[in-house]
């Protein structure tokens, strides 16, 4: 009889992922897997049997019972009892890193421009004499990762390139060009991160405060550039702490996140009226005051990843008459350059350290006859 039972539950505990899969009870959050899981497999034909076995394979290895449940199950054992992860690099004192990050995108953005690095330059001083001849001034900012200021707490497991960093010898390059304004960030920040953290423990990007200042410190220098009063940038930073749990702790996954005690700007000015449309192609969205004072910066495009919503949120707008923001890979840069609005004054391009697409796309203006 005991044997009978045992038997019995055995065979329920494999049935119960099946029928979670019919009933959907139990169910659990979606992981956060910056991909979309496999559709359900269509039967077309005896022809295409192969293709549909393995569209059925993918689609089953995606939504079998209980998957997320099972998944955040032992991730949260390899980071609780062993302190790792196979998405992200658990480091030490809470500092998390994105594995494809560190392995992936470091290393290929180092081959890119050890066969690019040339045709990128060429490519920014060609587009900068360009938008020149049209009274348009280029501005250049590659935002570094977090490794840069707190690379010491990466664990062992992490790859870390040899200095010098093709990166680095390319912000050189660029910091030498007279034909553009080369906003560098990095330095920006290097004091600032004596004092206080400038990226999120638990997440890829920069915090609110550390863009404040990248934000204050290019609106300043487009405000020597037209003859403004000095500074431009008037709001001084008020930093809020907040219980936070940022897109790496979400993306291991586990049932328990790690938080941190993150730093936020807290928006205690007054935004004057705008107007704010959004989708307008080739542009992500466009800001414009409504009532200028005069006071303002001319209008700016800015081609930018999310890198730059820190810089919002920190009320750069304020500064500017008018706003056209467009994101990288949506569409290419010599697009974008043809549809530079004729009012702006400026093409801010703002990219992180490990954009193979907005290196790619300066090159090409490089490589092209």
């Amino acid at each position: 009889m005991s044997r009978l039972l045992v038997l019995i539950g055995f065979m329920l505990v494999l049935c119960l992922p099946m029928v979670q899969m019919v009933t959907g009870f139990a169910r659990q959050p979606a992981l956060e897997e910056n991909r979309r899981l496999a559709p359900a497999p269509v039967f077309k034909s005896l022809r295409d049997i192969n293709q549909y076995t393995g569209e059925t394979v993918r689609w089953f290895n995606d939504h079998f019972g209980f998957r997320d449940f099972l998944i955040r199950a032992k991730t949260q054992i390899d980071y609780s009892v062993f302190g790792m992860s196979t998405r992200v690099h658990a480091g030490s004192d809470g500092w998390l890193f994105y594995r494809s990050v560190m392995d992936v995108e470091k290393p290929n953005v180092e081959q890119t421009l050890r066969k690019n690095a040339d045709a990128v330059v060429e490519g920014t001083r060609r587009l900068a004499l360009a938008l020149a001849a049209r009274g348009v001034k280029l501005i250049i900012m590659i935002a570094p990762m977090k490794d840069v200021y707190y690379g010491q707490y990466l664990p062992k497991t992490a790859k870390q390139l040899p200095p010098p960093r093709q990166i680095d010898l390319l912000e050189d390059r660029l910091r030498a060009m007279k034909e553009i304004i080369f906003l560098d960030s990095s330095a920006i920040l290097k004091d600032v991160s004596v004092k206080r953290n400038v990226f999120h423990k638990t997440d890829f990007h920069w915090n609110d405060p550390a863009a404040f200042e990248v934000a204050r410190s290019l609106v300043n220098q487009l405000g020597k550039l037209e003859g403004k009063s000095n500074p431009v940038w008037t709001h001084e930073l008020s930093i809020e702490k907040r219980s936070f749990s940022g897109g790496e702790a979400a993306f291991m996954p586990i049932f328990y996140p790690p938080t941190e005690n993150g730093l936020f700007v807290k928006q205690d000015w007054v935004q004057p009226p705008f107007n704010y449309v959004e989708k307008q192609a080739p542009f992500e969205w466009i800001y414009e005051i409504k009532e200028p004072t005069g006071r303002e910066l001319a209008p700016i495009m800015i081609v930018g990843d999310s890198f730059f919503d820190g810089m919002s949120r920190s009320g750069i707008g304020l500064y500017f008459r008018k706003i056209y923001k467009a994101k990288w890979g949506q569409t290419k840069l010599a697009e974008l350059v043809k549809n530079v609005p004729t009012d702006s004054k400026y093409v801010f391009l703002e990219f992180i350290e490990v954009s193979n697409t907005a290196l790619l796309d300066l090159a090409s203006l490089g490589h092209s006859k």
